[in-house]
């Protein structure tokens, strides 16, 4: 009997370690539901590390540097022999800008002999045969060289708003910068004139003028004023805020608590949160403020700087576009973000984002940015940015003449005439010609 007396008790032994190692895992999973004390006590264990891989999905695809990349609009004409064509709705993303890209890369980063020349030397270059871009914001030359993976001659160009690659001979091609300021330069380049002459010629589309090159008629605007024969299409946008379903997304990727007990709601409207030092204000009409103070290492408003804890205007751009693109990731619809203007001194850097939609600028009626993010030491300590959604339908709506709008411009000496998309807070946003 004894050798089933023994089997008998190990069976009773594995019974009791599994009954052991149920209850242990119970309590383990009773203690991990209960709430925390102090800054997290309404939040679980559990809760939180549902929160974390909320947060890890919710992040934008990000690149090396593990910013997203930076994109930008873009007005491009390439002049030939034979045809002048353009276009004003790409972006630096755009298959059309590929090439021309590589290019104006390769003649920035050869660029020597740099001459400084008067705005109507890089006018009477416009004309001949050449690639022009027209990034429509001035980009500092330390972006430029990010987005073009090359080192721009900064000493020369703290900024660049146009270039124009000239063909000049067959061993080399000169290369015209304007920067932000409006100066104008003048660089020898090794680009290849025979290649670049040939990718001229190869270029296809609407044919394209500039405003100088009309006549006394429209001498009242900018000379830069692009006009095509065949403009791009511009539908209509759908437009709704969608903050007011968006607040505890917004909260969770701002990494506040969204069920904090400091959280009140004014007679305007405006729900406050507070978390230690730092406020989110979200307001009724969709916009979101910030206020904030040092961040930590692991957060999202920490900027990193390779050089002495100082961030360059790179790294600042890069930590502003990674924290508005995780806030608004998903939420702008059709329309995609664009870094529109960025200044650095003294330790602090302000970073300006507007929207786009196919390529076309979406500009706010009161001349408000999309988002602003403004960066002291290495923390974002403020932003504002707005919560809108862009939808684009079938509908294209006629523009007004280019004729007929250039009459209406010419009351403002100087103005460039632009299509974009300009948002009044309707629900309906139209295509229309403005002046900047």
């Amino acid at each position: 009997m004894k050798p089933f007396t023994d089997k008998k008790a190990r069976r009773v032994n594995r019974l009791q370690n599994l009954a052991i190692l149920l209850l242990t895992l119970l309590a383990l999973f009773l203690s991990a539901n209960l709430p925390l004390f102090g800054a997290l006590s309404d939040r679980s264990l559990i809760e939180l590390a549902q929160e974390r891989l909320r947060r890890e999905a919710d992040a934008p695809e990000a690149g090396p540097s593990g910013a997203a990349p930076l994109v930008f609009p873009v007005r491009m004409v390439c002049t030939s022999e034979f045809a002048r064509v353009g276009t004003d709705a790409i972006t630096t993303l755009s298959d059309e800008f590929e090439r021309a890209g590589t290019f104006l890369g390769e003649a920035l980063g050869s660029a020597y002999a740099p001459k400084a020349i008067g705005e109507a030397d890089f006018l009477a270059a416009l004309p001949d045969e050449g690639l022009y871009c027209d990034f429509t914001v001035a980009l500092p030359s330390e972006l430029l060289s990010g987005l073009l993976g090359v080192s721009v001659p900064e000493a020369e160009l703290s900024s660049v708003r146009r270039l124009l690659l000239s063909p000049e001979d067959k061993e080399a091609a000169a290369l015209y910068a304007q920067d932000g300021a409006g100066r104008c330069f003048r660089f020898s380049s090794a680009v290849n004139s025979a290649a670049l002459t040939d990718f001229l010629a190869a270029r296809s589309g609407g044919s394209a003028d500039f405003a100088f090159m009309l006549g006394d008629g429209f001498s009242r605007l900018s000379p830069y004023t692009l006009v095509l024969s065949d403009p791009a299409p511009r539908c209509t946008l759908n437009a709704v805020n969608v903050l007011s379903g968006s607040e505890d997304t917004i909260l969770r990727r701002a990494e506040f608590n969204a069920h904090t007990e400091n959280r009140f709601t004014e007679s305007s409207g405006t729900v406050i949160v507070r978390e230690g030092g730092s406020a989110l204000y979200l307001r009724p009409d969709g916009t979101v403020d910030y206020q904030g103070g040092a961040a930590e290492p692991d957060s999202l408003y920490y900027v990193a700087a390779a050089d002495g804890g100082v961030p360059t205007l790179s790294e600042a751009a890069g930590a502003a576009q990674t924290l508005v693109a995780t806030l608004l990731q998903e939420l702008t619809g059709d329309a995609a973000l664009y870094l529109s203007d960025a200044s650095a001194g003294n330790g602090r850097a302000e970073i300006s984002f507007d929207l786009m939609a196919d390529g076309t600028p979406i500009r706010f009626s009161n001349g408000s940015h999309a988002a602003t993010v403004v960066i002291e030491g290495q923390s974002i300590t403020a932003f504002t940015l707005r919560v809108r959604s862009y939808t684009l339908t079938e509908s294209a709506p006629l523009l007004l003449p280019f004729a007929q709008a250039a009459a209406i411009a010419g009351g403002w000496d100087g103005a460039e005439l632009i299509v974009a998309y300009v948002d009044a807070g309707a629900e309906e946003v139209l295509p229309a010609w403005i002046a900047e």
